[in-house]
């Protein structure tokens, strides 16, 4: 009987352990991977495979600074990436625009295959579910001197309803 509960504890133990890491196995130039363990990744240089990237016009702005979500693609798994905030500086928001365009493109030929372009930064976090990627690495100190009006963005460009910091806001079906 105990060798018996053993096995049973052993193989319960085995599955949920591959459930979990199935979970968080998301593909390492994706946002998903960089967000899931957004401590490991603080103020550490990143590169993530960005297929658009659209300018978060709502919420407080930080003057110097224009807002991105970012959306990426996990190659690992052949599925959406997940999104994430990027800092750009104003001066160079019209050179990111052309390098990482507004809407996904695929490659030619009816192919499913997306096109995208490696986006390179500095990894942040300005508490937990506040991380953005610095394009420049310069707009940190900017983000630092308004630090709740780049919370207030980056939780606009992350879809997390105000007051809900570590959540993702969900509607409620009538």
């Amino acid at each position: 009987m105990k060798l018996l509960l053993k096995i049973l504890f052993a193989v319960s133990v085995a599955f949920f352990t591959t459930s979990a890491s199935a979970e968080i196995d998301a593909g390492r130039d994706s946002a998903n991977y960089y967000k899931t363990f957004p401590d490991k990744w603080d103020e550490n240089k990143i590169s993530i495979d960005c297929v658009s990237a659209k300018r978060i016009n709502g919420g407080p702005q930080v003057e110097g600074v224009v807002f991105f979500g970012a959306q990426t693609i996990d190659d690992k798994n052949k599925a959406p990436g997940g999104g994430i905030v990027v800092a750009v500086l104003e001066g160079d928001v019209e050179s990111f625009v052309r390098k990482y365009g507004t809407v996904v493109e695929r490659t030619p030929g009816g192919s499913e295959k997306v096109e995208n372009k490696r986006l390179t930064g500095i990894f942040h976090q300005l508490e937990r579910g506040h991380v953005y990627v610095d394009e420049s690495g310069e707009a940190h100190a900017l983000i630092l001197a308004h630090v709740e009006n780049a919370k207030g963005a980056i939780r606009y460009g992350d879809g997390i309803p105000s007051g809900d910091a570590g959540h993702r806001g969900h509607k409620k079906r009538k």
